[in-house]
């Protein structure tokens, strides 16, 4: 062996020694040390939340931020806060909004989700006043410069409901995408009232109009606006994420009411329509089913990961722990994709009784988004407010916690192994907790939303208060993780 590959395989070995720290690690050369802290500027000391991002077509980022003071609900709405930042995290100053920052009033009572499309156009959904004090779909569209696109519904901005003119329909829209051409795809939840819950999905033209060929629901003139279902007949739902599967199937995600404590992971195939296949085909459920107080048992989708056209990783919370499986979608007889399984290579926490799931062992937690790396590992990430889990404590990595190790709430980020079982070579047992720079010290409160990958690093969007004793004044946070592999930035990649 040559000393060059001696000396390569002896760099592999030690960075994939078990409790390595630069897969831990924040990345200083990121932002400002590792984090960068946004939020409107001159807003004083309001909360403002990190809830969602994307990546640019030159490797930068959009952040959606939801901000206090919008004009619905009598000026106790909120706003929609868009930052541009370069690939390091630093904020893009000319060409977007005001030094990297747009604010706009949208008329919305809440911010869900945003997304790029393929020409850079940047989409906002979230919550807007309808009628009888009930909620809507709000979509809204911004140019790749922030500004507003007024090619899309006249003035950037649109309302749906899935009732117009009903008082029925209480509408809360939490997941977006984009066609390849451009269409806009959101999907919510919808509560009828009592027990009747469901989800629903719209897709919408370019230029925000209803796609009327698209839907089970019947517009009264032949075409369609939009669909509303459940995962299991008289089963209350709840939606979370909407990801585009094979051949233009999509897969509506989220949580499936079996009683009153009892909710599990369900998944349902939609055909590039819209439509449900009849008969429940193509739809089901994954409990979880990890105990919980009173023996109850409450599985929360939280994302959806498409890991390939046929295979998709559904994430969440199960009574209070880190919880994920993995689905497969396959054909019917008739060779439609109308057949949706647990994906059974997916090892999990290998738990005898429930097989093919991933449940964590951090309690008090919840898992609100995943990644998958290059080399196939799973990042989860979210936050915690359980002190079990301990950082290093050896005075040579910077990255101890606080005196006790105490905070309200941690960001929580853990690593599992292409098959889903615990990578224990990462933080303590897969897990890691992290908090944020506070004004005075480390965050004590800090909570992971979205992560997506740079390369090898992890790159998470969340939210921190910028005080090291008292939970007040939230604002969006963004940071990016050091690798545990050679050559990170996309030349070279070994794990």
């Amino acid at each position: 062996m040559s000393i060059r590959s001696a000396l390569f395989t002896a760099l592999c070995i030690l960075l994939t020694t078990p409790h390595a720290k630069a897969d831990v690690a924040v990345d200083t050369s990121f932002a400002y040390g590792g984090w960068n802290r946004l939020y409107q500027p001159g807003g004083g000391t309001q909360d403002e939340k990190g809830v969602a991002f994307a990546r640019t077509s030159d490797g930068g980022y959009v952040l959606a931020l939801e901000v206090p003071g919008g004009g619905a609900n009598g000026g106790t709405g909120k706003r929609i806060g868009l930052y541009r930042l370069n690939r390091n995290g630093i904020a893009v100053t000319s060409g977007f909004g005001s030094l990297g920052f747009v604010l706009k009033d949208a008329w919305l009572t809440s911010v869900t989700d945003m997304t790029i499309d393929a020409q850079g156009r940047i989409v906002v959904v979230g919550s807007t006043p309808g009628q009888g004090g009930l909620a809507d779909f709000g979509v809204v569209r911004f140019n790749a410069d922030g500004s507003d696109d007024t090619s899309f519904a006249g003035d950037g901005g649109t309302a749906f409901s899935f009732e117009p003119g009903s008082t029925g329909y209480n509408e809360a829209p939490t997941s977006v995408l984009t066609d390849p051409d451009g269409r806009i795809v959101v999907a919510g939840s919808l509560d009828l009232g009592g027990v009747d819950k469901r989800f629903g999905v719209v897709r919408l033209n370019t230029d925000g109009s209803i796609d009327s060929s698209f839907g089970n629901i019947s517009d009264g003139s032949g075409g369609h606006r939009g669909t509303d279902a459940t995962f299991v007949s008289d089963q209350g739902a709840y939606a979370s994420r909407i990801v585009r599967i094979v051949d233009g199937h999509y897969l509506i995600t989220g949580t499936s009411v079996f009683s009153s404590t009892d909710t599990d992971f369900a998944a349902r195939i939609l055909t590039p329509d819209g439509s449900p296949w009849a008969n429940f085909a193509g739809s089901a459920t994954f409990p979880i089913d990890e105990p919980g107080p009173g023996n109850s048992f409450y599985d929360t989708v939280n994302d959806a990961v498409v890991v390939d056209p046929t295979t998709v990783l559904l994430v969440g919370s199960a009574s209070g722990k880190f919880a994920a499986t993995r689905v497969r979608i396959g054909t019917s007889g008739g060779g439609s994709y109308a057949v949706l399984n647990q994906d059974l290579t997916f090892a999990g926490s290998s738990i005898p009784s429930r097989p093919y799931r991933y449940v964590g062992n951090t309690a008090s937690s919840d898992c609100r988004s995943a990644a998958l790396r290059g080399d196939g590992r799973i990042v989860l990430v979210g936050g915690t407010s359980s002190t079990s889990i301990s950082r290093f404590d050896d005075d040579t990595d910077g990255l101890d916690a606080p005196a006790g190790n105490s905070w309200a709430r941690a960001g929580l980020l853990t690593r599992l192994n292409a098959d889903g079982s615990p990578d224990t070579t990462f933080g303590i047992g897969g897990s890691y907790p992290y908090l944020s720079p506070g004004g005075n010290g480390q965050s004590v409160y800090t909570s992971f939303e979205r992560v997506r990958f740079d390369g090898f690093q992890p790159v998470i969007l969340g939210s921190a208060v910028d005080n090291s004793v008292a939970v007040s004044d939230s604002d969006a946070v963004i940071v990016r993780l050091e690798s545990d592999v050679i050559f990170a930035d996309g030349f070279q990649a070994h794990p």
